[in-house]
């Protein structure tokens, strides 16, 4: 049984101020897990500002936290606190290499990315070394990981070429991506095992698909199939007439291609697509700029494919797929003429995706088939039929019948005043601290454990579901900027940040 003062301890310690040991363990969860998530999605998607900035943020935290448990006075023996040391150091080291890490070129940002999981990893397995009965535990993992990380600080970095900046600007996906709104923990909260099952399918579609596809069939060499980019040798003078020529060209393509990332296109902009992609090309043969022909040629022969080839369904579906692969290479190769900027999810695509997640069943793959069939918006799935959208979607009856009621629940529950929703929100906040409270307590019993339990994982889930209903609640009061500023903070931010806007609701008769 927990002590009363660390549970009080743990309800009412702001981030970063720590007094004990306890309360510092309950504190770094939320931050050394997100950590890791982003370290694992700068790994696909090495481009990506924003992941590099959370890096930075939560090693930040961990580095503060540690610092914080240092100064607390008392509570901590000598071997313990040499323990904290150890930690600090690591800490110290991951957040300066965090801050290097995107101007690190090809052959060390590997590297680092691979220390920097070490890092974490290594940190949590110290923090749990804490709760048993040594004083003394065994840190000398987390000294080698530290040295390993200041021998790759140590290295003086060059200033970023033309050609890395290219090789780390963006790998090529196959996805279909759609405009939804992202939350990390939301990869820890739902158990998708239903959906696992369509990942699997979906896998084995795409290798069906590429084995019938050949790359030599559409044009494009043998390693961009494996995400890797060729080395340009035209003159960067070239490369930038080209440029300058392609900016009257591309609109059309690019137009085309955020549809179609979508979900759904017009057939006329199929048509303009088409003759811009053409000229481009006969642009680039003039010029012998040979390496971004051959991309052009793949994705004009991938256009010219009839997107209605047949009557299966996953053939619509592999036509797109090509397609958009076609584009990302060419994103990747010359961003400067074919870079389309991310778009920024709507108010409706939010609530869509969010509802989606309330859905037993229901994953990103899920979503992503949903939304490449054009159902990014509410009065989809409240005016159409469960058997048409499982079949435009490929799946099943019974998941559509799910969904198409959570839709039409969140319809019924909608018809409230600007002064119902405040007070719901401030309910949802109220709820949202009972259920971080209760997940820090499990954390805590699971660290005196030493083990995860099935607890834990259940207050994450209900945390989680609660953040689920706030986020469709700041959509309807018009609070887009509170949510995308919480989105990728952890969850003691989240509720200070949400506790200050409350307060400037103005005060109810």
């Amino acid at each position: 049984m927990l002590c009363s003062l660390y549970i009080r301890d743990i309800q009412t310690a702001p981030m970063n101020q720590f007094t004990t040991l306890e309360a510092f363990v309950v504190g770094v969860e939320d931050s050394a897990t997100l950590l890791k998530l982003y370290i694992e999605r700068i790994r696909r998607a090495p481009h990506h500002p924003a992941y590099h900035l959370a890096v930075c943020e939560h090693t930040d935290e961990l580095l503060a936290a540690t610092r914080e448990l240092r100064r607390a006075p008392g509570g901590l023996p000598p071997a313990r606190l040499a323990g904290v040391e150890t930690l600090l150091a690591l800490a110290e080291a991951a957040a300066a290499l965090a801050l290097r890490l995107a101007s690190f070129p090809p052959e060390r940002f590997t590297a680092g990315l691979d220390g920097l999981s070490q890092a974490t990893t290594c940190f949590v397995d110290v923090v749990r070394s804490f709760s048993g009965e040594d004083s003394s535990p065994d840190v000398s993992l987390a000294g080698h990981i530290t040295q390993r990380l200041q021998a790759l600080l140590s290295v003086e970095t060059p200033p970023p070429s033309s050609a890395t900046t290219t090789q780390h600007a963006r790998r090529i996906t196959t996805e279909v991506t759609f405009d939804g709104h992202e939350d990390p923990f939301d990869d820890l909260a739902v158990d998708t095992d239903d959906d696992f099952l369509d990942d699997v399918i979906g896998s084995l579609e795409g290798a069906f698909d590429a084995a019938i596809h050949s790359a030599a069939e559409i044009g494009a060499p043998d390693k961009l199939w494996q995400g890797e980019v060729v080395e340009p040798s035209i003159p960067p003078e070239v490369r930038q007439l080209f440029t300058e020529i392609a900016a009257g060209y591309t609109q059309p393509i690019k137009d085309f291609i955020a549809e179609l990332r979508k979900g759904g296109f017009a057939r006329d902009w199929l048509t303009a697509c088409r003759p811009a992609v053409a000229s481009l090309r006969r642009a680039s043969e003039s010029i012998d700029f040979t390496d971004l022909s051959s991309r052009l040629e793949r994705l004009e022969s991938a256009l010219l494919q009839d997107h209605t080839e047949g009557d299966r369904r996953r053939y619509g579906r592999h036509w797109k797929l090509r397609v958009l692969s076609a584009y990302a290479d060419l994103e990747n190769y010359l961003p400067n003429a074919f870079l389309i900027p991310p778009a920024v999810a709507s108010p409706e695509s939010i609530i869509v995706t969010t509802l989606l997640k309330q859905v037993a069943g229901v994953g990103q793959r899920t979503t992503q088939k949903l939304f490449a069939a054009g159902m990014s918006r509410i009065e989809s799935y409240t005016t159409g039929l469960p058997s048409d959208i499982a079949l435009a979607a490929g799946i099943k009856r019974a998941l559509a019948e799910r969904i198409c009621e959570r839709f039409q629940a969140y319809l019924r529950a909608r018809e409230t005043t600007s002064a119902d929703l405040q007070a719901r929100l401030l309910a949802l906040i109220e709820e949202l601290k009972q259920r971080q409270f209760e997940f820090k307590r499990a954390t805590l019993e699971a660290w005196y454990r030493r083990a995860d339990s099935t607890e834990k994982k259940r207050c994450r889930k209900a945390r989680q579901e609660v953040m689920w209903r706030i986020n469709i609640a700041l959509v309807e009061l018009d609070q887009l900027d509170t949510l995308h500023e919480i989105r990728h903070a952890v969850f003691d931010k989240r509720i200070s940040r949400l506790e200050a806007l409350a307060t400037s609701f103005p005060e109810r008769p």
